[in-house]
This record gives C-alpha cells, structure tokens and sequence, in this order.
C-alpha cells in the first residue's frame, strides 16, 4: 500500500511540473518562417528583431533595448509613437503622449506592450519596441476616428523617459 501511495505522489508531482512548465512557454516567430518554433521565458529579453507573439495575440518586437529603468507603478511615463494600420501604411495618429498606465484609459494592447506581463518584459527607458495588436486587445468591434472596427493596429513605440509620480 505504501508503495502505491509513493508512486501515485510521484506522478502527480510530475504532472504538475509539465503542466507548469507548459505554462511558462510562448512561441516565438521570426519575420522569416522557421520550421520549429522557439520558445523563449518573459524573465530573458527577447533579441532585437524577433516577433514574439503571446497567448493573448499580443506581437511584439524589440527593435532596441533600453539601458534605463523599468516603470515603477504609479509612474507616468513619455512615450514618443506611431500608429498605422497595416506596415508601411500611413499613420493614422503619431505624437507624444505622457500616459500613466494607472490613470489613463488606453487599449489593453498598449498595457501589455509597454508595462509586460507574465509573458512580455516591461519596457527600459531608451527602448523601442513595435506592437501588433489584434482587435480584441484593441478597439475590438467599435470604430475610433479613422480606425475601422476589427482592425490590427501597429504601433512603434519608444519609451523616453520616466516623469515624478
């Protein structure tokens, strides 16, 4: 009987390993199409140039990795972006926004993207990172300005500095 119980322990402990371990995973695509995917864990920095997507639909890339702090809740923070609505196209808004993820009401895509989850590092100060963000973590099924409902939006960003809470 002991036997048993002891070997019982021991698969489900090994489940709950693969099952967290599964968890931790993402898939990682390049701009060239690989025949394996990678994965990659939130806690490495993805390499400059790599598409990473996220179980969320969230894609990001890191087009240059800052060297300066990571945002501190409450922070406010000045962000230097461009929107387009497919790559190349013309932008349909650009400017500087100094957006405090706390305070201001922004698309949940622009969240993830900037401040990282569980699956994507937060920006540094003196980063530049490109998201592409499916409708559902976007405007969803609603029009906004010149943005039709349903759309992926693209947004290169840059994190230029932190401001005083």
């Amino acid at each position: 009987m002991r036997t048993r119980v002891n070997v019982t322990l021991w698969g489900l402990a090994s489940i709950l390993l693969l099952l967290a371990a599964c968890r931790r995973s993402e898939v990682v695509s390049t701009k060239e199409s690989s025949p394996e995917p990678a994965t990659v864990t939130p806690s490495r920095p993805s390499a400059p140039g790599t598409i990473i997507e996220t179980s969320s639909g969230l894609k990001y890339q890191d087009l240059e990795t800052g060297s300066g702090p990571r945002p501190m809740i409450g922070q406010s923070l000045q962000i230097y972006y461009t929107g387009r609505l497919e790559e190349g196209g013309p932008p349909f808004d650009s400017g500087v926004f100094n957006y405090n993820p706390m305070k201001d009401k922004t698309i949940r895509g622009w969240k993830l993207g900037i401040l990282g989850s569980s699956e994507i590092e937060a920006m540094r100060v003196g980063g530049r990172r490109k998201l592409i963000i499916p409708p559902e973590l976007g405007y969803g099924g609603s029009e906004s300005g010149s943005i039709p409902p349903n759309s992926t939006l693209i947004f290169e960003i840059e994190l230029r500095r932190t401001l005083e809470k």
